[in-house]
């Protein structure tokens, strides 16, 4: 659970991060992905694009901040900022989608009592792993702090304050979705401004397989929150209909 849990702030971290724009045609298929005996489809969200498989600088940031163990299967940016890569300018993480899945587990069925079991360790430990001032989180910053320095190829200083809890918002069969408020520092990106992100963690299960779907916003109203709620629930619904 510790895991999955850092796995969402670290990921958050890239909004400090530009990406420039240069495009790679690579012969594979964006929405497919083969767990095993099983293939699961990923559709984009509407009005965004999967840019992992188009952009090596959005698959090089996103590769870096993935947990190890993990398989960072796709990433989701608006049609325009695509759009503006493809053209050779660079964009910021303004609004985007990741979608991973635990390597170990990725060929095996997730019984439903697994998912049961995840959501009661989820609540019952979110407060103690999400302890900003806690050995978990300060070795997640060193850890991104040299991952970003490397990316950047400059001496990048991230901080993060307590993450705010902001509850649960989609309880369906199959899906447990929550969000967090984080507020970022960073000597880099907007020059020491404090970024705040709206973040939604999903976790879906799919053809007795197991994702892990985040939705990431920068916050400027309280309308950011209610557009990560609403663009999470209608995306997850899609995700379920294709399969």
């Amino acid at each position: 659970m510790k895991l999955l849990v850092r796995i969402i702030c670290a990921s958050a971290l890239v909004f400090v991060i530009a990406a420039s724009g240069f495009s790679q045609t690579e012969k594979v298929d964006p929405t497919r992905f083969q767990f095993g005996d099983q293939v699961i489809t990923i559709p984009a969200p509407e009005d965004f694009e999967e840019a992992a498989s188009q952009f090596p600088t959005v698959k090089n940031v996103m590769t870096r901040t993935e947990a190890q163990g993990n398989d960072m299967l796709a990433v989701h940016l608006p049609h325009a900022d695509c759009e503006k890569l493809r053209a050779g300018e660079s964009v910021a993480f303004n609004f985007y989608t990741k979608v991973s899945a635990r390597s170990a587990i990725r060929e095996s069925d997730y019984p439903a009592a697994h998912f049961a079991e995840l959501i009661a360790e989820f609540r019952k430990t979110r407060t103690q792993v999400l302890d900003v001032n806690g050995a978990e989180m300060k070795s997640l910053l060193e850890r991104l702090n040299q991952s970003l320095s490397d990316l950047t190829k400059s001496d990048a200083k991230v901080d993060m304050n307590q993450p705010i809890y902001l509850g649960e918002f989609d309880t369906r069969p199959n899906v447990y979705s929550s969000m967090i408020l984080m507020t970022i520092k960073s000597n880099i990106g907007d020059g020491g401004k404090d970024t705040v992100i709206a973040a939604g963690l999903t976790f879906l299960r799919v053809k007795q397989r197991l994702i892990y779907v985040y939705t990431y916003r920068r916050y400027e109203s309280k309308a950011d929150i209610e557009t990560v709620r609403d663009f999470t629930k209608k995306w997850v619904g899609q995700i379920l209909a294709a399969n």
